[in-house]
């Protein structure tokens, strides 16, 4: 969804540079992190709680948008698209599902952690193995129904040939999009981020209550694991959200806006770079993700395991309960 007005040579260049440079920059180390962070969650844990799933998904859809970048860095750095209009169609729809399939995820987990807090042994069946890959299937099926509609405006309404591609779409173009963009976002980002906010301070208010006598909320780092929740929200999706609502009702004609281009370029960097802050927020400050990193034998952690839960071999460890 990048360019649609014209912009002057310098602002291109500007703009051609910082995508490559940032997208080249996730692949490198988004690629290797997320991989690795897949191999442990499928061949060593097994995929055997509802974190495992949450997280297991997060790493997919974070993969899926790496692997949508190479075309991208290919596109800016050439200025040439030779891939068909197939392709960039395809390619834009999966780098576009990231963007809420993330935050919906990330939405999962807040609420898993909020409930196995509150709500330890009242809440045990919904944070099942089977809850969780029910709510995950219907994550991707919310998220895959909404970006078909804008892939099928975009398809259907733009007549750019071979040389073109996530960009140079026409002002109708933009307003047949534009409603289902605001539509989008505010499902896509809006819905997430509520039930973020709502769970920490569901949280918050149970350890002012109880702090003196449970244990959870050292045992789960609940409040740090929100607070990253919301960091990433707020750096990585929330600049990204506006810019893109005020940018569409610019390129339709509904706002006239210098400038926004670049704007949202630099926030859709800043989303992008959230495809490696997740391995980095959720994995690597796991002590039992880090344990079967670095193929230690005790892989009990504070955050996740109960301590009839705990393994002293890195295949029967899992994270979450």
């Amino acid at each position: 969804m990048e360019n649609g007005s014209i912009v002057s040579n310098d602002t291109v260049f500007f703009e051609n540079t910082l995508f490559v440079a940032v997208y080249g920059l996730t692949v490198a180390v988004g690629l290797p992190l997320n991989t690795f962070s897949l191999w442990v969650f499928c061949k060593k844990l097994k995929l055997r709680t509802a974190p495992i799933i949450y997280l297991t998904n997060l790493a997919i859809s974070d993969l899926l948008f790496i692997l949508s970048l190479p075309l991208r860095i290919y596109y800016f750095a050439t200025s040439r698209w030779i891939f068909g209009k197939v392709v960039c169609v395809v390619s834009e729809t999966v780098f576009s599902l990231n963007f809420y399939t993330s935050p919906f995820l990330i939405a999962l987990i807040s609420i898993d952690r909020y409930l196995a807090v509150v709500y330890p042994l009242k809440s045990r069946f919904l944070r099942s193995r089977k809850t969780a890959i029910i709510a995950c299937a219907t994550v991707w099926m919310i998220v895959t129904l909404m970006s078909f509609p804008i892939a099928f405006v975009y398809d259907r309404n733009d007549p750019k040939n071979e040389t073109k591609c996530y960009e140079g779409y026409s002002k109708e173009t933009w307003r047949s999009a534009v409603k289902l963009i605001l539509v989008i976002t505010t499902l896509g980002f809006g819905v997430p981020f509520v039930i973020i906010i709502s769970s920490f301070l569901a949280v918050v208010r149970f350890w002012f209550r109880t702090r003196k006598e449970s244990q959870a909320f050292k045992r789960y780092n609940i409040i740090p694991l929100f607070l990253l929740n919301i960091g990433v929200f707020i750096v990585c999706f929330l600049p990204f959200n506006v810019a893109l609502a005020f940018y569409g009702l610019h390129q339709a004609g509904y706002l006239s806006m210098q400038g926004s281009f670049p704007v949202q370029a630099v926030t859709m960097c800043l989303a992008s770079i959230g495809s490696f802050m997740d391995p980095i927020v959720y994995y690597f400050t796991s002590q039992a993700f880090t344990n079967i990193a670095m193929n230690t034998k005790e892989t009990c952690n504070a955050m996740e395991l109960p301590k009839r839960g705990c393994q002293t071999t890195n295949e029967n460890s899992s994270l979450g309960n």
